[in-house]
């Protein structure tokens, strides 16, 4: 079988990028995203669509193709490109399961803002998931890093998995993670902590509660507002 060109394929995603391109107009897209990386403004359906077409031509793809398409992809230079690398990743998940986990340590490394971030976390999430004992700690490393992506990672990360999973190993985890970036202020980690106390919700209501009261006057205001909202009426 003929080796794949990965080259080729990566010039393919970055001009089907540019060919759907739109102007931003006066917002400031990038600024909201967080990032200063170079934004084309293609919509997330859009974007999905590229992948999944892409994937559907490409089944016979090899576990290194994979992972160099999707390493050209996160170093490239644009938002979008960046997004897609997950996208790309998703539609492989015998390969997404088995990455050895310096990529993704690298990987977070070359992303900026939240929405860069919170578009691999799922995909971490189904790798965490296949052998949480194992890989707990790399998320909990983040948890510290100096980068502000990866600290948010090590929570944003949880969000699926604790929605998925009744798991008291991920409840503690999550509780460990919120305790030790209780003080942080910047929006990224503090919208953070809601989310994931909000997600905990499913499963350990009682117990996010119990947190919730023992930790109020530490909590961000936006967690104990949202979170508050959430164990009273259900809703988001």
């Amino acid at each position: 079988m003929k080796a794949m060109n990965v080259k080729s394929e990566y010039d393919f995603f970055l001009t089907q990028l540019k060919r759907h391109a739109r102007r931003a107009g006066r917002f400031n897209l990038g600024a909201y995203l967080g990032s200063d990386h170079v934004v084309y403004n293609v919509p997330v359906p859009r974007r999905r669509s590229i992948a999944l077409g892409w994937s559907k031509n490409h089944k016979a793809i090899t576990q290194k193709e994979c992972i160099e398409l999707v390493d050209s992809l996160i170093r490239g230079k644009s938002h979008e490109e960046k997004g897609l690398a997950s996208m790309i990743l998703g539609r492989f998940p015998k390969y997404l399961t088995a990455l050895p986990e310096h990529y993704w340590d690298r990987w977070l490394g070359e992303l900026l803002g939240w929405a860069e971030v919170d578009a691999i976390c799922d995909e971490i999430d189904v790798w965490l998931r296949a052998d949480v004992a194992k890989r707990m700690t790399m998320v909990m490393r983040w948890n510290t890093d100096p980068q502000i992506e990866k600290r948010r990672a090590s929570l944003v990360v949880l969000c699926s998995s604790v929605r998925s999973d009744d798991s008291k190993r991920l409840r503690d985890l999550s509780f460990a993670l919120i305790d030790a970036r209780n003080g942080e202020k910047h929006v990224m980690i503090t919208k953070a902590i809601s989310w994931l106390l909000r997600a905990l919700i499913k499963y350990h209501k009682v117990e996010v509660a119990r947190y919730l009261k023992k930790n109020a006057s530490t909590l961000p205001r936006i967690a104990v507002r949202e979170v508050t909202r959430k164990l009273e009426t259900g809703r988001k």
